[in-house]
C-alpha cells in the first residue's frame, strides 16, 4: 500500500507541475518522467527528515530505564511503510494464544534482519522490546529509534555486558515494564541447517521472572532480499505454543531450550516438507 500511494502522488505532482508548461507532448512526457523521480526522492527524503526530527532529543549514551510508548509508535510507523514498501505481506498464525493479562518472552528463529521487524508489526497492540546485537544500535536513524524504546543491547564479545543485558530485561519483566524478544539461536542463521544451536542462557528470562513463554516461527524474511522491490513477499509468523511457569517450573535452561528447539524445529521442518511436495507437484504439473 505504501508503494502504491508513493507512486500516486508522485505521479499527481508530476501531472501538476507539466500541465502549465508550454512544451511539445515529447518534452512534456520527459518532463513528467523526470518530475515523478525527483517527487519520489523528495517524498522518501521528506520521510527519513521526519525520523531524524523526532530523533534529535534522544541521547543513545543514556541508559534507558523504562519503556517508551512514544517512539514505539513512531517505530511501528516506519516499519510498517517499510514493510509494504518491500511488498511483504504477512500471514499470522496463532495470536489468540497470546495472554493478555501478562508481559511475555517471545523466542524467534532469525534467518533475517527483517526477523523483529515483522514480530513488531505483528505485535503493536502489545508493549514489547527485543534484545538486539550492538551492530543495529549503530545503523542511521534505525539505532536513535529503538534506543528510547528500550530496546536492550547485547555484545557476544563481552560476558559482563551480556549478562547485565540479560538482567535488564529481566527487571523490564518483573517490574511489568514491557514483554520481551529474543531469538535463542543468538545470531542470524546464513547456513543451511534449519536452526543454530541455541544460547540456552536466555531462558534465564522466564526461569528469574516466571513469565509466559510464546514459542513462534517465522518463514519468508530472508527471500525478501531477491527481488526487493518488484515482487510480492509473503511472511508467516506462527505463534505455537505459550508455556506458563508451572509447564517449565521443574525444567532447567538447557532442558527448555531442548524444549522449545524440539517445537520450532518440528514446525519448521513440517514447512520445508510441504514446500518440497508444493515443488514436486510443480514439476509434475509442467512435464504433463
Amino acid at each position: 500500500m505504501s508503494k502504491l500511494i508513493l507512486i500516486i502522488i508522485s505521479l499527481f505532482c508530476a501531472s501538476l507541475e507539466t500541465y502549465f508548461i508550454p512544451l511539445d507532448l515529447f518534452y512534456k512526457i520527459i518532463l513528467f518522467i523526470l518530475f515523478a523521480i525527483i517527487n519520489i526522492i523528495l517524498e522518501v527524503g521528506m520521510f527519513l527528515l521526519f525520523f531524524i526530527i523526532i530523533e534529535i532529543p534522544v541521547n543513545k549514551n543514556k541508559e534507558i530505564l523504562h519503556y517508551n510508548q512514544f517512539y514505539r509508535n513512531m517505530l511501528y510507523f516506519g516499519t510498517k511503510a517499510c514493510l509494504s514498501l518491500f511488498g511483504m505481506k504477512i500471514n499470522i498464525d496463532g495470536l489468540e494464544k497470546i495472554p493478555n493479562d501478562s508481559n511475555f518472552v517471545i523466542v524467534f528463529n532469525h534467518k533475517s534482519n527483517l526477523d523483529s521487524m515483522v514480530i513488531d508489526v505483528c505485535l503493536h497492540k502489545y508493549k514489547l522490546v527485543f534484545i538486539a546485537k550492538k551492530s543495529l544500535f549503530n545503523i542511521p536513524i534505525v539505532g536513535k529509534l529503538i534506543h528510547p524504546i528500550g530496546y536492550i543491547k547485547l555484545d557476544r564479545d563481552n560476558k559482563r555486558q551480556e549478562v547485565l543485558a540479560i538482567s535488564k530485561a529481566i527487571n523490564f519483566l518483573k517490574n511489568d515494564e514491557c514483554s520481551i524478544g529474543v531469538a535463542p539461536e543468538g545470531t542470524r542463521n546464513f547456513t543451511s541447517d534449519v536452526l543454530l544451536p541455541f544460547k540456552a542462557g536466555c531462558f534465564h528470562l522466564i526461569t528469574e521472572s516466571k513469565k509466559p513463554l510464546i514459542i513462534t516461527t517465522i518463514t519468508g524474511t530472508e527471500e525478501v532480499k531477491k527481488n526487493l522491490f518488484f515482487k510480492r513477499h509473503y511472511i508467516n509468523f506462527k505463534i505455537l505454543k505459550v508455556l506458563n511457569y508451572e509447564d517449565y517450573k521443574n525444567l532447567n535452561c538447557i532442558e527448555i531450550s531442548n524444549k522449545v528447539k524440539s517445537v520450532m524445529l518440528s514446525n519448521l521442518m513440517n514447512n520445508v516438507d510441504t514446500l518440497n511436495n508444493a515443488n514436486e507437484s510443480s514439476k509434475e504439473s509442467v512435464e504433463v
